[in-house]
């Protein structure tokens, strides 16, 4: 029997492991969970257990599941040359290791991520096929010459319908979050959000985000920090905020991509444009 192999980073202390692995696992129950728990196929850090111990922040978690017990995750192809591959990562899926390993099998080709999103946003993911092409458009990400653009529902409504917000960024990585300051903090780095209204809705707002910068959770915290959190999102939004619109997923989604800054051999994607 073939076995697939699962793996999380836990991001906060006090979580058992059952509770995280179906919060992690979309569609997987907890009867199954425990069946796998009580078979000795899941590991932290390396180690087997069979208990449903708590986890604490920064522990890896493997778990192993055989093909005929979980349905594959779609991950829709949008766009593959010989260079790169673009997808859809579904929520529910990190991207350096899950979303990593299933494309790779799924084309038959070792992939490298080269940016990622949250586990709960869904969206536009650019994985490169070899070393170098990681390293150019590594390179181009980090000039700021690939343009990446989400749509977000966020709560309220907003009296500048077009407008860039800057702030700073700190990382709390005891918390496994980050705060966002007004001025300049010690460690904090700056952040630029682009903003704009695309359509309002009774109590909240449909908006494009343009990232100028991509710091962890940019999006989600600048917009907590704006009075305006990310429907659905439970670290950065509020319960009562999402009950009230009745929101139980992040409505976050990374919706388009342009290239720009790539050299070499990756000229070529130079003003390409990537949407959903």
């Amino acid at each position: 029997m073939i076995s697939m192999k699962y793996s999380f980073v836990c991001e906060e202390d006090g979580k058992n492991i059952k509770r995280f692995l179906s919060e992690n696992i979309d569609g997987f129950s907890l009867a199954k969970i425990d069946r796998q728990l009580k078979l000795g196929e899941i590991r932290i850090n390396g180690k087997k257990t069979r208990e449903n111990i708590l986890l604490s922040f920064g522990d890896k978690v493997d778990i192993f599941i055989p093909e005929s017990m979980v349905e594959a995750p779609v991950i829709e192809t949008v766009y593959e040359d010989d260079n790169i591959i673009v997808v859809f990562k579904p929520v529910n899926m990190d991207t350096e290791n899950n979303l990593v390993r299933l494309v790779s099998s799924k084309i038959g080709l070792k992939v490298f991520a080269v940016h990622r999103l949250d586990r709960n946003t869904e969206g536009l993911v650019i994985l490169a096929k070899d070393r170098e092409t990681e390293s150019l458009l590594m390179r181009a990400i980090k000039e700021r010459k690939i343009i990446k653009t989400y749509r977000a529902l966020l709560s309220g409504t907003f009296e500048n319908k077009k407008f860039t917000a800057t702030a700073y960024l700190k990382k709390d990585e005891k918390a496994a979050k980050v705060n966002v300051f007004s001025l300049p903090v010690s460690g904090a780095k700056e952040i630029v959000t682009r903003l704009e209204t695309v359509a309002e809705y009774d109590g909240y707002s449909d908006v494009e985000i343009e990232l100028v910068t991509g710091r962890t959770h940019q999006i989600r915290a600048h917009a907590a920090f704006l009075g305006h959190p990310v429907l659905g999102d439970g670290k950065y939004s509020t319960n009562s905020i999402n009950n009230k619109f009745g929101f139980k997923r992040q409505q976050l989604r990374a919706v388009k991509l342009v290239f720009g800054g790539c050299k070499g051999k990756l000229e070529y994607l130079n003003g390409k444009v990537i949407k959903v």
